[in-house]
């Protein structure tokens, strides 16, 4: 319960950071969109109601006393700091323009290549504005100043030329009005998601409360379900012990006795004796079924050493199975059976079908998982199709694995071996 509050709340801490984000993306937009807006009026007012009808033959001339008028309006016009630097242009051609008046007077007479939406808006009613980094040739002495709102606005001399009236306005008011939205808009925005995480608390402590008590009753539905499954092995172990297993072995005495009384050279006696061989075999393999049901007592030996007696447990030859425990393990009833049981049904597995010359157990623990893992160099199997006759009981211990909260994993593929790995929280 207490990790999904955490997450909870983490999310919560996600939901608060990418709002604040989004407050400010959305004010940035809306003040520069109003920057720009405010910007454009402002030009398209100055040039029809100024730069218009002062821009005369006389202008075009570059006659000082027209050139005089000019930057006096203008100057006038600026002082309240709305409008930083002004450009007249003139159509030079071929996407070209020739600076008539600027008030930064080194740029007057020089002639620059303009922006293609720039020049599309001479002898025009349409404006074109941008926030300007100041990086183009004719901003060369207006770098130092950072970045500027730059306003382009199509308008007509007093003889009727097309002319252009370039306009750089501070981006203070930008500024100020991304400041003055997010002061609107951001503080109830954050109480709002307050007030929704407050409110859904209670219901997120009570799902929580649910969730942990169906994770424990799942658990313990497991635990049951193991526990059950080791009494009945316990159960048809002890029954082919005191049951199948003495009567066989009875029988065997009892065929080895008759044969003896009778000559060697009998038919009978031949018979008896081939009889009883079979009885023997089939004892020999109850007892190794027996072995294999009955379940190890890992609260005594511990998984470690259950896992090792393994390849005693199927007469294995020294070295066919190589064991990379990482000990020591802490107990964990549960876990620890049901790891000994892949570990074991995985071993089966590569022994009965996978014709291996070698296989490594790995089983490895920390704070929050166990790990385990059965690699052999087997023929292999394609995993997409049905495994191999006997593979129920991996099918088995894999839906065991994933009921505890874990998973299990089957890597392989014809002529590559087998690997099977799987995880288990604690």
């Amino acid at each position: 319960m207490r990790q999904a509050l955490r997450w909870y709340l983490v999310w919560n801490l996600v939901a608060f950071v990418s709002v604040v984000v989004a407050v400010i993306g959305v004010s940035w937009f809306v003040a520069r969109h109003e920057a720009l807006r405010n910007a454009e009026i402002t030009a398209r007012a100055v040039a029809r109601t100024i730069v218009s009808p002062l821009a005369d033959e006389d202008f075009r001339a570059q006659d000082p006393s027209a050139l005089a008028r000019m930057s006096q309006v203008l100057e006038d016009r600026a002082r309240d700091g709305s409008i930083r630097h002004v450009k007249v242009w003139a159509d030079a051609g071929n996407g070209r323009g020739r600076i008539l008046y600027s008030d930064l007077q080194p740029l007057v007479g020089q002639t620059y290549a303009l922006e293609e939406d720039e020049y599309a808006v001479f002898g025009t009613n349409e404006t074109v504005s941008s926030i300007s980094d100041l990086q183009k040739a004719e901003n060369r002495l207006e770098r130092r100043e950072g970045q500027l709102i730059e306003v382009y606005t199509g308008t007509r001399d007093a003889t009727g030329a097309p002319i252009l009236f370039e306009t750089y306005v501070p981006t203070d008011d930008l500024t100020g009005k991304m400041v003055d939205l997010i002061d609107v808009i951001l503080p109830f925005t954050v109480a709002a998601l307050i007030a929704l995480t407050l409110a859904t608390l209670p219901l997120a402590v009570s799902l929580a409360r649910r969730v942990d008590r169906g994770q424990q009753q799942m658990s313990h539905l497991l635990m049951n379900a193991v526990e059950s499954s080791d009494l009945e092995r316990r159960r048809i172990a002890q029954d082919l012990h005191d049951g199948i297993v003495q009567d066989l072995a009875g029988v065997g005495y009892a065929l080895d006795s008759e044969a003896r009384r009778l000559p060697e050279d009998a038919v009978l006696r031949t018979r008896l004796e081939q009889t009883g061989d079979i009885v023997r075999n089939d004892l020999a393999t109850l007892r190794t079924l027996m072995t294999d049901i009955y379940p190890p007592d890992l609260a005594t030996k511990g998984l470690a050493e259950a896992v090792r007696e393994l390849a005693v447990d199927h007469n294995l030859p020294p070295g066919f199975v190589r064991f990379e425990i990482a000990e020591p393990l802490q107990p964990h009833p549960m876990l620890d059976r049901l790891t000994y049981r892949a570990v074991r049904e995985s071993l089966t597995n590569a022994l009965k079908h996978a014709q291996a010359t070698s296989v490594v157990v790995r089983i490895a623990q920390d704070e929050a998982v166990m790990s385990f893992e059965v690699v052999d160099d087997g023929v292999g199997f394609d995993p997409s199709l049905d495994g191999p006759e006997g593979h129920l009981g991996m099918r088995l211990i894999s839906e065991m694995v994933v009921n505890a909260g874990g998973a299990l994993s089957v890597h392989s593929a014809p002529g590559a071996g087998t690997r099977v790995s799987g995880d288990l929280p604690l």
